[in-house]
């Protein structure tokens, strides 16, 4: 089971369906003919009218008609924050306790524990686009130590990080960047699917271009589905 965050924009779980469509047909070339297909369900933690240990034990329930006894849960976060270390093993208790003994639910490292494959897709992003210096645009977490995967992915990328809810913000690492003399700077928004928040993101790299008219800001795409998101998340799928 695939579990994002959720939103009331309507291309997160647009971009989450085709990433699981993606997911069952890369899967499935994978597996010997005589292999039964991947059940494979997608959930959300929040803006679902369903709380997500009802849908998790909804797909468990599912699974036991098939004869499987273990669900595995794929959290698809790039930062372990509130979500990743409370809330999903939270939901997840509760769904362990009204399934009993029937079903076993695990929880598997979060999407963005991948630091060297996520380090290795965003090279390719930042080096199709000629900057001389990025940012790179994470959520930020107020968890201690939630932001650290970003502070080393930043430095894997050569990138100063800056954060969407937290500090230090893009407006003032800008403004810092400006001030030492960079002409050319990139934005490159650590998120996985395009929605609200990366809207949000392009209209402030707009007033900042308008606010100094004597830099050039360029803005990458989030990961978004593509292939190298499927073949992560099919790695960690298929690896214990």
């Amino acid at each position: 089971m695939l579990v994002s965050h959720g939103s009331h924009d309507p291309r997160p779980q647009q971009a989450l369906k085709q990433l699981a469509e993606r997911l069952k047909e890369r899967i499935s070339i994978r597996l010997l003919p005589s292999s039964p297909s991947p059940v494979l369900a997608t959930a959300t933690l929040e803006c679902s009218p369903v709380p997500l240990h009802q849908q998790i034990k909804q797909f468990a329930e599912y699974t036991r008609t098939l004869g499987l006894n273990q669900v595995e849960i794929l959290p698809l976060f790039l930062l372990p924050g509130v979500h990743v270390k409370e809330d999903i093993p939270q939901e997840v208790a509760q769904a362990e306790t009204a399934l009993g003994a029937t079903v076993n639910v695990k929880i598997k490292p979060y999407l963005g524990s991948q630091l060297s494959r996520l380090a290795t897709e965003l090279t390719y992003q930042i080096t199709s686009i000629p900057c001389d210096v990025w940012i790179l645009l994470s959520h930020g977490s107020r968890r201690p130590q939630g932001n650290q995967p970003v502070e080393e992915l930043a430095s894997k990328l050569g990138a100063i990080p800056a954060y969407w809810f937290t500090s230090p913000s893009l407006e003032s690492q800008v403004e810092v960047l400006v001030q030492t003399g960079y002409q050319n700077i990139g934005i490159l928004p650590y998120f996985i699917f395009a929605g609200e928040t990366t809207d949000a993101i392009t209209r402030l790299s707009e007033q900042l271009a308008e606010k100094f008219p004597q830099v050039k800001i360029m803005i990458a795409e989030p990961l978004g589905v593509n292939d190298a998101l499927v073949n992560l998340v099919i790695d960690m799928l298929t690896l214990s």
